[in-house]
């Protein structure tokens, strides 16, 4: 009978250190796949917060940016608003500036016409001659000054197309640079 009780025996005993061994990777195992479980679902809960935090900012670079190009965009139309209210001015006085030295074309006209018919009458009295002489010499005088202020006149006109022209390079370069910076 000794044979049969190690038949029994030996395998009680390993049956008892199976089960043993059994128990304890049983009672990890749950554990350490509740654990991956919950790693996993925090790896989850963290990258959808990322992604949260990643739009977030987004939108508002995105709104930050836009505020931006509005404020330029708005100092853009400011900026041609000023030049072309530069340019309708700087016509204006351009043609103020022809339409009175046409007038002053015309009084000069009307003042040589005048000044023949004073000669005319400088013949019958010689009083008028001399009262008519030193008129035709200040109708000279002012005639000469109606053109130097003419020249001088064309003188600013040119030098305001010369601003003009030079804003509106400048202008454009600048333009450029915030398109290429744009670009960038």
């Amino acid at each position: 009978m000794k044979k049969s009780k190690i038949y029994v025996i030996v395998p009680l005993i390993l049956l008892g250190i199976f089960y043993a061994y059994y128990w304890n990777f049983s009672s990890q195992y749950e554990a350490k796949q509740a654990a991956i479980q919950a790693a996993e679902k925090q790896k989850k809960v963290d990258k959808l917060k990322a992604e949260a935090e990643a739009r977030e900012a987004a939108i508002h670079d995105a709104l930050e940016a836009q505020k931006v190009r509005k404020a330029e965009r708005a100092e853009r139309e400011e900026k041609e608003r000023k030049q072309k209210d530069d340019r309708e001015n700087a016509r204006l006085e351009a043609e103020k500036a022809d339409q009175e030295a046409q007038k002053l074309q015309r009084q000069a006209e009307k003042l040589e016409k005048d000044v023949d018919t004073a000669k005319k009458e400088i013949a019958v009295i010689q009083d008028e001659e001399k009262r008519s002489t030193e008129e035709v010499a200040f109708l000279k005088t002012y005639t000469t000054e109606a053109v130097a202020n003419q020249a001088k006149l064309a003188d600013v006109i040119s030098k305001i197309q010369a601003a003009d022209l030079a804003a509106q390079r400048a202008a454009a370069a600048a333009l450029a640079a915030a398109n290429k910076k744009n670009n960038n």
